[in-house]
């Protein structure tokens, strides 16, 4: 999907005059891998966050969530994305690819939208639940993305092991089950994820689910999870909700960001819900300031002015410069 300027004025975006920032320099935004959301999201943001804020934004490809904190860790990026689960491993220096440094230069700027965790498996190899994974091979999505960082764990916790969990792209790994060389693919994105999509469209593949206990259990063992559930109908012939878990996205910058930059970059995404909503396909689906303070992820001052003026509750607590 290609959204240049033409394109969101044909759908109705009202783009303002270019004003405040005229002298900074190009941003670098950190986005993430073809076949994904953040993909399509992270541009969109950016065009009106451009726009509004009169700043050049660049944006470079990555794995995603663990891939976006780290440029910003190291000074070359200033914006990405991320979610709610990775930024805690982050913060706290838990997950493997923290290696067990605690990351301090990202600050949460707004909350986007929830990921659901998608399992699918071609309908002939037989595989329709979680304990039926133990012992096969499965991708999990690009390197630094949601799920390659945390999807071994959240099968550990509820007692599955499979044989090997391999990362790749969205698009290719998906090529690679449907030719019998996976036996399922699990990513973490809004759902649907447009690459699993795409394969449900022309193959018949089984949604492999979590049982309310199973998704309870992966809630206590890991920070920014939650029970959710994959509504019917996303998929051709679902016919029924299937439980699954997930976290919330979230835009993050870096702290060094100016206040008002921060502030406006925000007020961009605030002020065009609907339409970045439409960029992936989902309705606007608000997400609360708490789920992204529960597990103690702080917010930029300048998001903070903005978030506050659209109503958003973001406890002086959580903000931090």
């Amino acid at each position: 999907m290609s959204l240049c300027r033409r394109n969101l004025l044909r759908l109705g975006l009202a783009l303002p005059a270019m004003p405040a920032f005229a002298d900074t320099p190009a941003l670098l935004m950190g986005t993430g891998a073809p076949g994904g959301d953040y993909a399509v999201y992270g541009p969109a943001w950016g065009q009106f966050a451009a726009a509004q804020a009169g700043v050049s934004i660049a944006y470079r490809v990555t794995g995603g969530s663990s891939a976006n904190i780290l440029l910003i860790e190291e000074g070359t990026a200033e914006l990405g994305l991320t979610t709610v689960a990775i930024a805690n491993q982050a913060r706290s220096g838990t997950g493997s690819w923290t290696a067990g440094v605690k990351f301090r230069a990202f600050r949460a700027l707004f909350p986007m939208f929830p990921s659901v965790l998608q399992i699918v498996s071609p309908a002939n190899t037989g595989i329709t639940s979680l304990d039926a994974l133990a012992g096969q091979a499965i991708g999990i999505g690009p390197e630094g993305s949601s799920a390659a960082n945390s999807v071994a764990q959240i099968l550990g916790s509820v007692g599955v092991q499979p044989k090997a969990m391999v990362t790749g792209g969205y698009i290719r790994q998906l090529h690679d089950m449907l030719a019998g060389q996976l036996a399922a693919c699990a990513f973490i994105g809004a759902p649907p994820l447009p690459a699993i999509a795409r394969a449900a469209m022309t193959h018949n593949l089984s949604l492999i689910g979590f049982s309310a206990p199973e998704a309870e259990q992966v809630a206590r063992v890991l920070p920014g999870m939650s029970p959710m559930v994959l509504k019917a109908g996303l998929f051709p012939g679902q016919r029924v909700g299937v439980g699954s878990v997930g976290t919330v996205n979230i835009a993050i910058g870096a702290a060094s960001l100016s206040k008002d930059l921060a502030q406006a970059v925000t007020q961009a995404a605030l002020d065009h819900v609907g339409q970045l909503a439409a960029a992936i396909g989902t309705a606007p689906h608000p997400c609360p300031v708490s789920s992204v303070t529960d597990v103690g992820i702080t917010f930029h001052p300048g998001a903070a002015i903005a978030l506050r003026r659209a109503g958003f509750d973001v406890p002086d607590k959580f903000v931090e410069a």
